[in-house]
């Protein structure tokens, strides 16, 4: 029963944990921006971007995280049909589709922190 629970937890965090990071660093990067290039947050002089490198790079590391939990949880229920009954099919297809999800947000991840260090800031129109 307990190695169930922890598979299942194992589970869940590879199903949300890639998601989870983008958009946390989503929303940070949307704070960082309002941050470093609002007319009245102009005296801050907020560095743009070494803190959205810096939120990208654990953002990325979370994501792996997740990936490696449904790698994990998948090859711990290794001989299970995903047609199984309830829990075990269950924990089977989630596993995989955090396997499938995981490299896209990783990948989206990677170009989000990558454009905001490459292209110029605080540029309207």
């Amino acid at each position: 029963m307990k190695a169930r629970r922890s598979l299942e937890l194992l589970m869940w965090a590879g199903i949300f944990g890639a998601p989870l990071a983008w958009a946390t660093q989503h929303v940070f990067g949307i704070g960082l921006t309002l941050a470093g290039c609002g007319a009245g947050s102009a005296s801050w002089n907020v560095p743009i971007d070494s803190w959205a490198a810096i939120a990208s790079i654990v953002a990325a590391a979370l994501a792996l995280g997740g990936l490696a939990a449904s790698v994990l949880t998948f090859r711990a229920m290794r001989g299970v049909e995903q047609d199984s009954p309830p829990p075990e099919g269950r924990i089977y297809f989630l596993s995989i589709c955090g396997m499938v999800i995981s490299p896209i947000f990783i990948a989206i991840i990677a170009m989000s922190g990558i454009a905001t260090v490459v292209l110029t800031n605080c540029r309207q129109g």
